[in-house]
């Protein structure tokens, strides 16, 4: 049996990364929905009230108000938006852990689709996060536009 070609763990941690992006965006997507169930959501507010007023003592307060204004329709839309995130991450996650050439074209054209927001972002506020989010992700499009190019030549 031959040693595993790098590129193949290359494309299965940008697979694996792909799930766990897929594996939040579900979680938050669920805990969103959640949010329409009054009895589910009471403790979620006062989570999130309690933690705004950790970092500032006077968010706490815009933030419970904020949550209570929430249209059902918008936590809809915003929870099925984060499952069809979800659905992308995994198609993509699948197909490069299967190797298959679409899935490289689609992880291309849906990562430097979202370059401008995230570039954005980070020129709003300067977090490591931020940062970090976007280091990783110009990484793997810069190693999967360079395997495409050395398949042409």
């Amino acid at each position: 049996m031959s040693a595993p070609n790098p590129r193949d763990r290359f494309l299965r941690l940008i697979a694996a990364f792909k799930f766990a992006k897929a594996a939040f965006l579900l979680a938050v997507g669920f805990g969103a929905l959640e949010l329409l169930n009054p009895a589910a959501a009471e403790p979620v507010r006062h989570w999130a009230v309690a933690l705004a007023w950790r970092f500032r003592p006077r968010a706490g307060p815009a933030l419970a108000e904020a949550l209570e204004q929430l249209p059902h329709r918008r936590i809809e839309v915003f929870g099925l938006l984060l499952f069809a995130w979800a659905a992308l991450f995994m198609v993509e996650g699948v197909g490069l852990w299967r190797q298959k050439r679409w899935a490289e074209n689609l992880t291309i054209a849906a990562t430097a689709s979202f370059l401008p927001v995230e570039l954005y972002e980070l020129a709003r506020q300067l977090t490591w996060p931020r940062a970090l989010a976007l280091t990783f992700n110009l990484l793997v499009l810069g190693y999967l536009i360079w395997i495409k190019k050395r398949k042409a030549n």
